[in-house]
Protein backbone atom coordinates (compact mmCIF):
# COMPACT_ATOMS: atom_id res chain seq x y z
CA UNK A 1 0.00 0.00 0.00
CA UNK A 2 2.82 2.44 0.86
CA UNK A 3 4.55 1.49 -2.40
CA UNK A 4 1.40 2.18 -4.42
CA UNK A 5 1.02 5.52 -2.62
CA UNK A 6 4.61 6.62 -3.34
CA UNK A 7 4.61 5.32 -6.92
CA UNK A 8 1.40 7.09 -7.90
CA UNK A 9 2.12 8.88 -11.17
CA UNK A 10 2.89 12.58 -10.98
CA UNK A 11 0.16 14.36 -12.99
CA UNK A 12 0.56 15.91 -16.43
CA UNK A 13 4.15 15.15 -17.39
CA UNK A 14 5.26 13.49 -20.66
CA UNK A 15 6.78 10.31 -19.20
CA UNK A 16 5.54 8.39 -16.12
CA UNK A 17 7.32 9.39 -12.91
CA UNK A 18 6.51 8.50 -9.31
CA UNK A 19 5.28 11.30 -7.08
CA UNK A 20 7.63 10.21 -4.26
CA UNK A 21 10.78 8.11 -4.15
CA UNK A 22 10.43 5.25 -1.68
CA UNK A 23 13.10 3.74 0.57
CA UNK A 24 12.26 0.92 2.98
CA UNK A 25 14.33 1.11 6.16
CA UNK A 26 14.24 -1.56 8.87
CA UNK A 27 13.81 -0.24 12.43
CA UNK A 28 17.31 -1.35 13.51
CA UNK A 29 18.85 0.46 10.54
CA UNK A 30 16.98 3.73 11.07
CA UNK A 31 19.95 5.79 12.24
CA UNK A 32 22.32 8.50 11.03
CA UNK A 33 21.57 10.03 7.65
CA UNK A 34 18.21 8.22 7.36
CA UNK A 35 16.86 10.50 10.08
CA UNK A 36 17.73 13.52 7.93
CA UNK A 37 15.33 12.50 5.14
CA UNK A 38 12.79 15.18 4.33
CA UNK A 39 9.73 12.89 4.36
CA UNK A 40 9.49 10.00 6.84
CA UNK A 41 6.64 7.61 7.67
CA UNK A 42 7.14 5.40 10.73
CA UNK A 43 4.76 2.46 11.22
CA UNK A 44 4.67 0.67 14.60
CA UNK A 45 2.52 -2.21 15.78
CA UNK A 46 1.59 -1.76 19.45
CA UNK A 47 -0.80 -3.13 22.05
CA UNK A 48 -3.45 -0.46 21.48
CA UNK A 49 -7.14 -0.58 20.61
CA UNK A 50 -7.25 2.04 17.85
CA UNK A 51 -4.87 3.31 15.20
CA UNK A 52 -3.13 6.58 16.07
CA UNK A 53 -1.62 8.91 13.42
CA UNK A 54 0.56 11.89 14.34
CA UNK A 55 1.91 14.58 12.01
CA UNK A 56 5.15 16.28 13.07
CA UNK A 57 7.61 18.82 11.67
CA UNK A 58 11.38 19.24 12.00
CA UNK A 59 11.98 16.34 14.41
CA UNK A 60 15.48 15.31 13.26
CA UNK A 61 16.13 17.84 10.49
CA UNK A 62 15.00 21.25 9.30
CA UNK A 63 12.10 21.28 6.82
CA UNK A 64 11.23 17.68 7.66
CA UNK A 65 7.78 16.05 7.59
CA UNK A 66 7.33 13.05 9.92
CA UNK A 67 4.22 10.87 10.11
CA UNK A 68 3.98 8.30 12.91
CA UNK A 69 1.35 5.58 12.52
CA UNK A 70 0.72 3.28 15.50
CA UNK A 71 -1.51 0.30 14.71
CA UNK A 72 -2.98 -2.59 16.76
CA UNK A 73 -2.69 -5.05 13.84
CA UNK A 74 -1.77 -5.22 10.16
CA UNK A 75 -5.37 -5.25 8.94
CA UNK A 76 -6.14 -1.96 10.69
CA UNK A 77 -3.28 -0.25 8.89
CA UNK A 78 -4.90 -0.59 5.44
CA UNK A 79 -8.16 0.87 6.67
CA UNK A 80 -6.52 3.78 8.49
CA UNK A 81 -4.14 4.62 5.63
CA UNK A 82 -6.94 4.74 3.06
CA UNK A 83 -9.01 6.91 5.37
CA UNK A 84 -6.16 9.41 5.85
CA UNK A 85 -4.55 9.02 2.41
CA UNK A 86 -5.42 12.53 1.18
CA UNK A 87 -4.22 14.23 4.36
CA UNK A 88 -0.98 12.21 4.32
CA UNK A 89 -0.36 13.14 0.69
CA UNK A 90 -1.04 16.84 1.28
CA UNK A 91 1.15 16.91 4.39
CA UNK A 92 4.15 15.51 2.49
CA UNK A 93 3.62 17.31 -0.83
CA UNK A 94 2.81 20.70 0.68
CA UNK A 95 5.84 20.36 2.94
CA UNK A 96 8.07 19.90 -0.12
CA UNK A 97 6.55 22.96 -1.77
CA UNK A 98 7.02 25.12 1.33
CA UNK A 99 10.67 24.05 1.61
CA UNK A 100 11.27 25.13 -1.98
CA UNK A 101 9.44 28.40 -1.34
CA UNK A 102 11.76 29.24 1.54
CA UNK A 103 14.76 28.63 -0.73
CA UNK A 104 13.17 30.82 -3.42
CA UNK A 105 12.62 33.66 -0.97
CA UNK A 106 16.20 33.51 0.34
CA UNK A 107 17.61 33.51 -3.18
CA UNK A 108 15.07 35.82 -4.80
CA UNK A 109 16.14 38.30 -7.46
CA UNK A 110 15.08 41.57 -5.84
CA UNK A 111 15.25 43.56 -9.09
CA UNK A 112 12.85 41.19 -10.84
CA UNK A 113 10.55 41.11 -7.80
CA UNK A 114 10.45 44.91 -7.81
CA UNK A 115 9.79 44.96 -11.56
CA UNK A 116 6.87 42.51 -11.23
CA UNK A 117 5.40 44.46 -8.31
CA UNK A 118 5.60 47.75 -10.19
CA UNK A 119 4.13 46.34 -13.42
CA UNK A 120 1.34 44.15 -12.00
CA UNK A 121 0.90 45.15 -8.36
CA UNK A 122 1.74 41.65 -7.12
CA UNK A 123 4.46 40.12 -4.99
CA UNK A 124 6.28 37.15 -6.50
CA UNK A 125 9.65 35.58 -5.65
CA UNK A 126 11.67 34.64 -8.74
CA UNK A 127 14.98 32.96 -7.82
CA UNK A 128 18.22 34.40 -9.15
CA UNK A 129 19.00 33.03 -12.59
CA UNK A 130 15.75 34.09 -14.22
CA UNK A 131 16.02 36.66 -17.00
CA UNK A 132 13.38 38.88 -18.61
CA UNK A 133 13.06 37.62 -22.17
CA UNK A 134 10.09 39.62 -23.51
CA UNK A 135 8.09 42.58 -22.22
CA UNK A 136 4.98 44.27 -23.69
CA UNK A 137 2.16 46.36 -22.25
CA UNK A 138 0.40 43.56 -20.31
CA UNK A 139 2.75 40.63 -20.94
CA UNK A 140 6.17 39.55 -19.71
CA UNK A 141 8.17 36.33 -20.08
CA UNK A 142 10.98 35.15 -17.79
CA UNK A 143 13.33 32.22 -18.48
CA UNK A 144 15.88 30.23 -16.46
CA UNK A 145 18.21 27.91 -18.41
CA UNK A 146 20.26 25.21 -16.68
CA UNK A 147 21.56 21.71 -17.43
CA UNK A 148 19.70 21.30 -20.74
CA UNK A 149 16.49 22.29 -18.96
CA UNK A 150 14.65 25.60 -19.19
CA UNK A 151 11.97 26.93 -16.86
CA UNK A 152 9.64 29.66 -18.11
CA UNK A 153 7.30 31.98 -16.21
CA UNK A 154 4.77 34.07 -18.17
CA UNK A 155 2.55 36.80 -16.70
CA UNK A 156 -0.37 38.35 -18.56
CA UNK A 157 -3.09 40.73 -17.35
CA UNK A 158 -6.50 40.74 -19.08
CA UNK A 159 -8.99 43.58 -18.56
CA UNK A 160 -12.25 41.67 -18.03
CA UNK A 161 -15.21 43.06 -16.08
CA UNK A 162 -17.53 40.04 -15.95
CA UNK A 163 -15.08 37.63 -14.32
CA UNK A 164 -17.76 35.28 -12.98
CA UNK A 165 -18.86 34.29 -16.50
CA UNK A 166 -15.47 32.79 -17.47
CA UNK A 167 -15.29 28.98 -17.69
CA UNK A 168 -12.28 26.65 -17.84
CA UNK A 169 -12.48 26.17 -21.62
CA UNK A 170 -12.19 29.92 -22.10
CA UNK A 171 -9.18 30.03 -19.78
CA UNK A 172 -7.40 27.48 -22.00
CA UNK A 173 -8.36 29.60 -25.01
CA UNK A 174 -6.79 32.67 -23.35
CA UNK A 175 -3.62 30.70 -22.62
CA UNK A 176 -3.38 29.60 -26.25
CA UNK A 177 -4.03 33.13 -27.53
CA UNK A 178 -1.02 34.36 -25.54
CA UNK A 179 1.11 31.47 -26.75
CA UNK A 180 0.29 32.24 -30.38
CA UNK A 181 0.86 35.97 -30.01
CA UNK A 182 4.00 36.07 -27.85
CA UNK A 183 5.73 32.66 -27.48
CA UNK A 184 7.23 31.56 -30.80
CA UNK A 185 8.77 28.17 -31.51
CA UNK A 186 12.19 27.61 -33.08
CA UNK A 187 10.90 27.55 -36.67
CA UNK A 188 9.05 30.18 -38.67
CA UNK A 189 5.32 30.44 -37.93
CA UNK A 190 5.59 28.01 -35.00
CA UNK A 191 4.18 28.90 -31.58
CA UNK A 192 3.24 27.38 -28.22
CA UNK A 193 -0.20 25.86 -27.61
CA UNK A 194 -1.93 23.58 -25.11
CA UNK A 195 -1.86 19.88 -26.05
CA UNK A 196 -5.53 18.89 -26.22
CA UNK A 197 -5.13 15.26 -27.27
CA UNK A 198 -4.37 14.49 -23.60
CA UNK A 199 -6.40 15.49 -20.52
CA UNK A 200 -6.07 19.03 -19.19
CA UNK A 201 -6.68 19.17 -15.42
CA UNK A 202 -8.47 22.17 -13.92
CA UNK A 203 -9.38 22.79 -10.28
CA UNK A 204 -10.26 25.74 -8.08
CA UNK A 205 -7.94 26.48 -5.15
CA UNK A 206 -7.36 29.09 -2.50
CA UNK A 207 -3.75 30.26 -2.25
CA UNK A 208 -2.56 33.22 -0.18
CA UNK A 209 -6.20 34.24 0.42
CA UNK A 210 -6.86 34.34 -3.34
CA UNK A 211 -9.34 32.22 -5.30
CA UNK A 212 -7.51 30.81 -8.30
CA UNK A 213 -8.13 28.32 -11.07
CA UNK A 214 -5.19 25.97 -11.56
CA UNK A 215 -4.76 24.36 -14.97
CA UNK A 216 -2.23 21.56 -15.56
CA UNK A 217 -1.38 19.81 -18.76
CA UNK A 218 1.14 19.50 -21.56
CA UNK A 219 2.17 22.20 -23.99
CA UNK A 220 3.34 21.71 -27.57
CA UNK A 221 4.70 23.84 -30.37
CA UNK A 222 2.53 24.10 -33.47
CA UNK A 223 4.71 23.41 -36.48
CA UNK A 224 7.59 21.83 -34.54
CA UNK A 225 8.23 18.68 -32.47
CA UNK A 226 8.64 20.21 -29.02
CA UNK A 227 6.70 20.22 -25.75
CA UNK A 228 6.58 19.59 -22.01
CA UNK A 229 4.52 20.12 -18.82
CA UNK A 230 2.90 23.33 -17.63
CA UNK A 231 1.09 24.65 -14.55
CA UNK A 232 -1.10 27.72 -14.95
CA UNK A 233 -2.78 29.98 -12.38
CA UNK A 234 -5.67 32.27 -13.29
CA UNK A 235 -6.49 34.83 -10.58
CA UNK A 236 -9.77 36.73 -10.69
CA UNK A 237 -8.90 40.19 -9.36
CA UNK A 238 -12.37 41.71 -8.99
CA UNK A 239 -11.04 44.82 -7.24
CA UNK A 240 -9.29 45.85 -10.47
CA UNK A 241 -11.61 44.25 -13.07
CA UNK A 242 -8.83 42.06 -14.37
CA UNK A 243 -7.92 38.44 -14.88
CA UNK A 244 -4.29 37.69 -14.08
CA UNK A 245 -2.61 34.72 -15.76
CA UNK A 246 0.63 33.31 -14.37
CA UNK A 247 1.88 30.41 -16.47
CA UNK A 248 4.88 28.21 -15.79
CA UNK A 249 6.17 25.69 -18.31
CA UNK A 250 9.17 23.37 -18.50
CA UNK A 251 11.27 22.27 -21.45
CA UNK A 252 13.38 19.23 -20.53
CA UNK A 253 13.97 17.13 -23.67
CA UNK A 254 16.31 14.67 -21.96
CA UNK A 255 15.35 12.15 -19.27
CA UNK A 256 15.51 14.57 -16.38
CA UNK A 257 13.29 14.34 -13.31
CA UNK A 258 10.50 16.49 -14.73
CA UNK A 259 8.34 16.05 -11.64
CA UNK A 260 11.04 17.78 -9.59
CA UNK A 261 11.19 20.75 -11.97
CA UNK A 262 7.40 21.05 -12.00
CA UNK A 263 7.44 21.12 -8.18
CA UNK A 264 10.03 23.89 -8.24
CA UNK A 265 7.99 25.86 -10.74
CA UNK A 266 4.84 25.34 -8.68
CA UNK A 267 6.64 26.71 -5.60
CA UNK A 268 7.32 29.93 -7.55
CA UNK A 269 3.72 30.30 -8.70
CA UNK A 270 2.46 29.78 -5.16
CA UNK A 271 4.46 32.77 -3.92
CA UNK A 272 2.10 35.15 -5.77
CA UNK A 273 0.22 37.66 -3.63
CA UNK A 274 -1.89 40.61 -4.74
Amino acid sequence: MIADFANEEFPCIPQPEATFKLSNIKPNDFEGHFKAYRNIIIIRQKKIKNTNIRYKKNVWATHQQLIEIDIPNIASFSTAFEEHRTRIFNFLYEGDIKTMQLANQKGADQKLSHYIHKKYGINMALPKGFKLMKDTADFCWFTFDRLATSTHIVIQSFNIKNLSSINNEYLVYLRDSIGKAFIPGPSELSYMQTEKRLPVMAKNKQINNMNITEIRGLWKVEGFFMGGPFVNYFIRDKAHDRLLMIDGFIYAPQKQNKAHYVRQMESILRSVKI
